[in-house]
């Protein structure tokens, strides 16, 4: 909370506080104006932020939080004399200043209690030796400012015997002294060290610490080992956090000792055997949480003992049966995750004796039948029964049950319903992977995002969007995938209740005719997928989305030139094919977020423009915004590769493949350092293969089949690694993967070549293993090829990065166009 003014003091603000406020204002950066009130002109008890002692005016609190300030911290203002309470947290300052003269006034700072700096993420301090100046310190927060210079944080915060509370999550500390025996926390009550980078065991004097302690937060830190037994000592620890660490061994029977225990979360850790009954002992426990791959055996019958429990969270590898003796005494429980392979035996009467909040039972063997039971449940917030086997539910009861719930995920079953006569009522609905059939649903205002994608639904897209609801309702609709249907008719003109849009997939349906204006008004849309459709069209004009990033219209219809009206936030623009003609124009180079630029199969002709290897990124110190695949494969394009293509660093995939080019593979290729599929097939290049492409260490896919080279096949570095296909078509071509062998004059003048790289060899090593473990993704290739599997797989990338999604699905369409041609 900010204090704009102290309680009505008797006193004005002191002289020797107000230029400590005023020096510490001075090395602050305030874009917002958020310290207008700091000024001579008014009482410093009135600023903002500043509190006062109402008898003796004198400052003793200053809370700055969340105000968007930059610039330095100034110490000096440390040097008022009563101030007990310091809260700069959640700005932007970006260095720390002390005074000159602070040693000299360190009697005068011994009653600040309260400091929080936390989460000031530019925040790098090298050493924190000034602390050791405030020996009233009591609360402390350092999250999230970089101290992974100082070494000596441990002894320096153990100078501090009041300390009551200490939190330094995420500062990248490195070092815990693992084998310390006992450090001097003797008042602590809280220690937050989570989500840093201690890659140890837990530290012995972790459980010698304070008799006082009750809240230990170490997730997140690659501890390694077993938990130990001296966690005994901690007599009155009331939260244990362990989750996200490497712990290992058996999840320890004496935990059930923990009498004060309330909040237990040890999960996405390497714990192996089963859970320990004794569990059921920690009658405090209001939160439990564990997961582990290598846990077994069944869930003990104690755990529906903890009668105070609220949330419980399993998953991981345990199974068995549940029955109702496992949620007994469960009245309090609010949340349920069960993501483990567990079948239950529960009679179809039984009653639940808890109302919960959210339930998960994701992966466990619920179906084929949604359960009764889940009726009986009127408070829920979020329902995900994903991947449960459901293929049968009661239509009328299921749809009016669910409508009330804000978050429903119904993915990846086998549920059979029509839901043309649905209308959906929840915030967040995932739908998709199940055999729904009929007209698309109807969508009430509520809706925020809605998948409904990999069903059999039919009908026109205009159900949907242009109900009379939606024309005089503004939605806030923000996702929309209606893909891999069976959708029909055009594309409807009436997306001017839908710009809350930020992702719309309605690729591969049946839809066809061109896209409409109304689209243009989707100025927040960041992701528009239309491929593997009918569409049709020319002159495409998205200029008015200044928003997006991805622009997908494979597979349809679209002629003319490649449109040019492009918004320059672009980073993925998928083309290929259609029917485009003309040349590549020269107005894609000025799309200066470019990532991806596929124009395959299509009817382009001329030569690679310039320019095109000259697209500067957005951010060059970050590199953020490269151009990392290019795809002009299939078209009509002639002339020569230029040569500064093959020096570009940062392009991963480069195909060219089934065109007219000519010349040769420059000797630049071997500064693409980061190149991993490169498809030159079918053109007319000629000339030897360069000795540098050995120096390319993470090729994964490599294809020059069909050309005229000649000479004998570079065989070092990661080259070596391809069979024959990627090299059959070139008649002058010898050497391995081929058949034909070199004469002697060949292997000399090569082994001349080679010889003056010998001292480069090594250091291929180390990329031919990395490319044989990327290049084992070749086998999906195959499986691939079946348009089913291929679809679920591309719904499994979207939710990892774009350009690795790219990367994957331009090889699969590469490769299959190889193989179709070889036959």
């Amino acid at each position: 909370m900010i204090l704009h003014k102290g309680n009505c003091s008797t006193h004005s603000c002191n002289e020797k506080d107000q230029s400590a406020l005023l020096l510490f204002k001075h090395d602050v950066v305030d874009h917002s104006n958020n310290l207008y009130s700091w000024s001579n002109e008014e009482d410093c008890c009135a600023w903002k932020g500043v509190q006062c002692d109402n008898v003796t005016g004198r400052v003793t609190r200053l809370d700055l939080d969340n105000q968007y300030l930059e610039g330095e911290i100034n110490l000096s203002l440390l040097q008022i004399e009563f101030l007990t309470y310091l809260n700069l947290s959640w700005n932007s300052f970006t260095g720390l200043s002390l005074p000159k003269n602070l040693n000299q006034s360190c009697d005068t700072l011994s009653n600040l209690k309260y400091l929080d700096l936390s989460f000031n993420e530019d925040l790098h301090l090298d050493n924190l030796k000034w602390l050791s100046l405030f020996s009233a310190l009591q609360w402390v927060n350092l999250s999230a400012i970089n101290l992974e210079n100082e070494a000596n944080w441990l002894q320096i915060m153990a100078m501090h015997p009041s300390l009551l509370e200490l939190r330094l999550s995420m500062c990248n500390l490195n070092y815990i002294i693992p084998y310390v025996k006992f450090v001097n926390f003797t008042s602590l009550v809280t220690l937050d060290l989570s989500r840093n980078y201690f890659s140890s065991n837990l530290p012995h004097w972790l459980f010698n610490i304070s008799s006082d302690i009750s809240h230990i937060d170490l997730h997140g830190n690659n501890f390694q080992g077993q938990i130990p037994k001296s966690l005994l000592n901690l007599r009155n620890l009331k939260s244990l956090r362990l989750d996200d660490n490497e712990l290992t061994g058996p999840i320890p029977d004496w935990l059930g000792e923990h009498e004060h225990l309330q909040h237990l979360i040890i999960s996405k850790n390497f714990f192996n055997g089963p859970l320990p009954s004794s569990l059921g002992n920690l009658s405090s426990l209001t939160e439990f949480s564990v997961s582990s791959d290598s846990l077994t055996g069944n869930l003990s019958h104690t755990i529906g003992q903890l009668f105070n429990l609220r949330s419980l969270y399993i998953g991981g590898s345990l199974s068995g049966v549940l029955s109702e003796k496992h949620f007994l005494k469960l009245s309090n429980l609010e949340s349920l995750v069960l993501n483990s392979a567990f079948a239950f035996d529960l009679d179809p009467n039984w009653a639940p004796p808890f109302q919960l909040l959210e339930i998960d039972l994701r992966h466990t063997i619920l179906g084929p039948t949604f359960p009764e039971w889940l009726y009986t449940q009127r408070t829920l917030e979020t329902l995900d029964i994903s991947s449960l086997g459901i293929s049968s539910i009661n239509a009328d009861r299921f749809w009016s049950f669910v409508a009330n719930i804000r978050e429903v995920r119904l993915s990846n079953n086998a549920i059979s319903a029509d839901i043309s006569n649905v209308t959906l009522n929840s915030e967040y609905i995932t739908m998709d992977l199940n055999n729904f059939t009929g007209r698309l649903p109807l969508i009430s205002t509520n809706v925020l995002h809605l998948d409904i994608s990999n069903n059999f639904l039919s009908g026109p897209l205009s159900r949907l969007l242009c109900s009379k609801l939606r024309r005089e309702n503004y939605t806030l609709l923000y996702y929309l995938d209606v893909s891999h249907n069976l959708l029909t008719g055009g594309i409807p003109d009436c997306w001017k209740s839908w710009r809350g849009l930020i992702h719309l997939n309605i690729n591969s349906n049946k839809l066809g005719g061109e896209i409409p204006p109304s689209m243009g008004s989707l100025n927040k849309l960041q992701r528009m997928y239309l491929g593997n459709n009918n569409l049709s069209g020319k002159s495409l004009d998205i200029s008015n989305l200044k928003s997006l990033i991805v622009f997908d219209l494979e597979e349809n219809n679209f002629f003319g030139v490649v449109p040019t009206k492009i918004p320059k936030s672009i980073q993925q623009m998928v083309l290929s094919g259609n029917q485009f003609t003309g040349n590549i124009p020269v107005e894609l180079c000025s799309l200066p977020s470019l990532k991806l630029l596929d124009l395959s199969t299509n009817q382009l002709s001329g030569s690679i423009p310039p320019c095109l290897y000259n697209i500067t990124p957005v951010n060059a110190r970050r590199g953020s915004y490269f151009l990392y695949g290019l795809d002009l494969s299939s078209n009509n394009l002639s002339g020569e590769i230029p040569p500064e293509l093959f020096g570009f660093p940062q392009l991963a995939i480069l195909n060219l493949s089934r065109n007219h080019f000519v010349g040769t593979i420059s000797g630049n290729i071997g500064g693409m350092t980061n190149l991993e599929v490169l498809d030159l097939s079918h053109n007319h290049l000629s000339g030897e293969i360069p000795p540098t492409i050995t120096r390319v260490s993470f090729l994964s896919f490599f294809n020059i089949s069909y050309n005229d080279f000649t000479g004998e096949i570079p065989t070092r570095g990661q080259l070596g690694t391809f069979d024959s296909w990627s090299f059959v078509g070139n008649p002058k071509l010898c050497g391995p993967p081929l058949a034909k062998k070199c004469t002697e004059e060949v292997n000399h003048n090569k082994a001349e070549q080679v010889g003056a790289n010998d001292s480069l060899n090594e250091t291929f090593y180390f990329g031919m293993g990395v490319g044989y473990v990327v290049g084992f993704c070749g086998v999906w290739y195959s499986l691939l090829l079946n348009r089913a599997w291929r679809q679920k797989y591309f719904r499994f990338l979207d939710n990892i990065p774009d350009w690795f999604y790219v990367f994957v699905a331009i090889r699969l369409n590469r490769f299959r166009e190889f193989r179709a041609s070889a036959r």
